[in-house]
């Protein structure tokens, strides 16, 4: 069984169910007991979209913000999108197909996990970045390394028998990007996880940093998430699991392209 995450007291008193806006069947707007976007929503005192408004799927559709569903005995039940609402709240969202079923929350309560063996050929088959991939908020572009902006992270001297972990302070109103440049001191290749940090766990992409080489991996903040403040963070570790240095200089830079 699934473990999920909660959001039951968010949801408590505001909302008598929250699911998908496809849920909902046009029989049902036809027979004029459903009302299309008629509410607003704020969150924190901060409004995410008025009544009347809609939203623009993925697939680039725009689609009711809120459902209203009255019953025949005249009370009414509100729905608002699931993946709207886990985004404001900052809680991992995933359909699983084969169980039919939408996972809030972690499936895997530790996070992310990265299977490889010790040898160097098991580092060489890992990219060095993941441009066209996307995680959380976030997706990665072509490497773009910046001396402008606004440094996240001055640049760093890290040596340690440690995993080096970061969170990034990512602020939408500094610029749509950020850059991290990683310099491999050590001897052996490192893996390279970043990405985005949950309220609840982590979503990152791993890329490998050679042994003696410098690499640059830059993300970019999507316009159409609904996260208010998305977290970033890296994390660089010899992966292996049986020891070793991470030996690194690292810097971060957030910029406007």
């Amino acid at each position: 069984m699934k473990k999920q995450h909660p959001v039951i007291p968010f949801l408590g008193g505001v909302l008598a169910m929250v699911l998908t806006v496809g849920c909902i069947t046009t029989a049902l707007a036809a027979s004029g007991m459903v009302r299309f976007s008629p509410v607003a929503l704020d969150l924190n005192g901060k409004a995410v979209f008025a009544a009347g408004d809609t939203l623009k799927h993925e697939s680039g559709q725009e689609v009711p913000s809120s459902l209203v569903y009255t019953d025949e005995a005249g009370g009414g039940t509100t729905y608002l999108p699931l993946r709207t609402i886990a985004n404001l709240l900052d809680v991992p969202i995933t359909w699983d197909g084969e169980e039919n079923t939408v996972v809030l929350g972690r499936g895997n309560p530790g996070g992310f996990t990265v299977e490889l063996g010790t040898g160097d050929s098991n580092w060489s088959s890992l990219p060095l970045h993941q441009a066209e991939k996307t995680v959380g908020p976030f997706a990665e572009v072509q490497p773009a390394a910046r001396k402008g902006g606004i440094m996240l992270l001055e640049e760093t001297q890290f040596r340690s028998g440690s995993d080096f972990s970061q969170d990034i302070p990512f602020v939408r109103a500094n610029g749509r990007y950020v850059s991290i440049t990683v310099t491999n001191n050590g001897a052996q290749p490192l893996l390279f996880q970043a990405g985005h940090l949950y309220a609840t766990g982590r979503d990152m992409l791993s890329t490998q940093i050679p042994a003696g080489a410098t690499v640059t991996r830059t993300f970019e903040a999507l316009e159409n998430s609904a996260a208010i403040q998305p977290r970033f963070g890296v994390d660089i570790s010899t992966g292996s699991g049986e020891g070793g240095t991470v030996d690194i200089q690292i810097s971060a830079v957030q910029f406007n392209g």
